[in-house]
């Protein structure tokens, strides 16, 4: 009888540290942030406490930092727009983390909330609405504001569009030269053409961008609609769903042929307009 009482308190005594241990808790406060265009959210921690990062919103503007096992996050856009971001932080110590907005024309930085956890895991979600600069914001440019907005409007294009037209720049800007270089060099000697003054150079650059431009939209409208056959004719007609990088992205294409369009119509009223085309032979 002794006995069975004894493994009974043992076994009471067990279930009791079963259930009533302390466990970590899951916390999931939710912060609203209201941002200038241009201005950064940060998401900051003391520790590589932040695992995963979902966004969702006009992805097409924002830029954003990497998010794996970090100490901090980063989302900017340069557009009106409202974003919802979770982040999702576990650690196994204590850990802070805390919600930030920084000013691009100020450079000061101005803090939404701060959270204390004692161990385990945070889902945090985070409204971020960013919109127009108020009338009475200081619109001041500086260098700083200005690299900064460069590289803002550098994230908006896939980093295979930025090799692809840096590669395509630089070929063509060396061939440029070499041909630009040779023709003058060629006039001067032979003499029955006059030589390339300082117009005529740029429009012979004009030309050179012009084609440059060309062949990089045709190479990626061509990688684009590839890989949009590609993966449409193996989902509907072998029933296969390949999970592939996605390279389509229709502000890039957008972009380049609105820049090829302008340098065109440049190229075209610098050879009615203003005559600089130079004389070529028959």
């Amino acid at each position: 009888m002794k006995t069975t009482k004894g493994v009974l308190v043992v076994l009471v005594a067990v279930l009791a540290t079963i259930f009533f241990q302390p466990g970590y808790s899951i916390l999931s406060p939710q912060e609203f942030a209201i941002l200038n265009s241009g201005d950064k959210l940060v998401i900051l921690s003391d520790q590589s406490s932040i695992q995963t990062v979902v966004v969702r919103g006009n992805l097409t503007a924002a830029s954003w930092s990497k998010a794996y096992f970090s100490r901090n996050f980063t989302l900017t856009s340069n557009s009106t727009s409202t974003y919802t971001l979770n982040i999702w932080s576990s650690y196994p110590g204590p850990y802070t983390t805390s919600v930030n907005v920084r000013d691009h024309v100020r450079g000061s930085s101005s803090q939404v909330a701060s959270y204390f956890v004692s161990g385990g895991d945070l889902n945090l979600t985070v409204l971020a609405t960013f919109q127009a600069p108020g009338p009475g914001s200081d619109g001041s440019l500086g260098l700083p504001s200005f690299y900064e907005w460069v590289s803002q409007f550098g994230g908006a294009f896939p980093v295979w569009v930025k090799l692809l037209y840096l590669v395509l720049g630089v070929q063509f800007a060396f061939v440029g030269f070499n041909w630009v270089k040779f023709e003058d060099e060629r006039r001067r000697i032979e003499g029955h053409l006059p030589p390339l003054d300082l117009g005529n150079k740029i429009y012979l650059w004009t030309d050179v961008a012009f084609r440059a431009l060309l062949v990089g939209f045709a190479i990626s409208l061509s990688v684009m609609v590839g890989e949009a056959l590609i993966v449409g004719l193996a989902q509907y007609l072998f029933l296969v769903n390949l999970t592939i990088v996605p390279l389509l992205d229709f502000f890039s294409l957008f972009f380049f042929a609105v820049v090829a369009a302008l340098v065109y119509l440049a190229r075209e009223g610098m050879d009615r307009l203003l005559d600089l085309k130079p004389i070529m032979e028959d």
